[in-house]
């Protein structure tokens, strides 16, 4: 005897059942989305707070490299001052002209500025798009174009006045006149190589310009506003992002 079974039809599903499982499947994927964005956001956030901290050292030891790149141009202007106070009194005698001799060892020198990349070497590959602060990214790049502003005059103009007061040393002093240059002692009896009146007017002229540009330019204005805007850069970081500023170093 054969036994038929019923077939019982399948389960259709409701209307309302598709639309909650294709609500559930879209919460699903949401808050996945969601939770991953978030994770990101808070990866980025404390990203951005190690690029601050990581900056406001780097402004502390900036400060310090300016502060003694200051220190060298005021001592070289006032050699400067007086070489060319003697050329202009151009009265040569054995004591002056050892002390322009003593003067010319400071003229031609350089101490430039340099300034610490490490943070801003990342900031430029992406990371400023990580700074929410505006305040902040403005003077972080107004820092940057100061900076520019302040190595293009150095290693352009800088750079080619003290080439030249440098190789009108050469016609000008006799270097078997320096016993001692680094404690500047010159020989007794030194004399200069020429006192043509035209040359060394020339490189008066040439010092009057170099000196003017060091102090007009390098020190009161690149120097002065540099370091007016490392101030204002880590007390706006410091105020943001609740750093403490560190202390400029004594060395580093």
């Amino acid at each position: 005897m054969e036994v038929h079974h019923a077939h019982h039809p399948a389960h259709k599903k409701k209307i309302s059942e598709y639309f909650l499982e294709f609500f559930m499947l879209f919460f699903a994927v949401t808050l996945g989305f969601f939770a991953e964005n978030q994770r990101e956001h808070y990866i980025e956030g404390q990203r951005e707070i190690q690029y601050m901290e990581s900056l406001i050292e780097d402004l502390a030891k900036d400060k310090f490299d300016l502060s003694e790149s200051k220190k060298y141009t005021i001592t070289q202007t006032k050699y400067i001052d007086t070489a060319i106070s003697l050329i202009s009194e151009n009265n040569w005698t054995p004591e002056n002209i050892k002390t322009l001799y003593r003067a010319s060892l400071k003229v031609g020198g350089s101490r430039p500025a340099t300034f610490i990349d490490r943070t801003s070497a990342q900031l430029r590959s992406g990371g400023m798009r990580l700074i929410k602060d505006k305040k902040v990214a403005t003077l972080i790049t107004e820092y940057w174009q100061l900076i520019a502003q302040y190595n293009e005059f150095e290693t352009v103009a800088i750079h080619e006045y003290k080439l030249n007061v440098k190789n009108m040393t050469y016609k000008i002093f006799d270097g078997t006149n320096y016993l001692d240059a680094k404690n500047k002692i010159i020989k007794d009896g030194a004399t200069l190589m020429t006192y043509d009146k035209n040359f060394l007017l020339e490189y008066n002229n040439r010092l009057l310009n170099l000196n003017y540009d060091l102090k007009a330019f390098i020190n009161r204005f690149f120097y002065e506003n540099i370091e007016k805007k490392i101030d204002e850069l880590q007390k706006a970081i410091s105020e943001s992002y609740h750093i403490t500023i560190p202390a400029t170093p004594n060395k580093y």
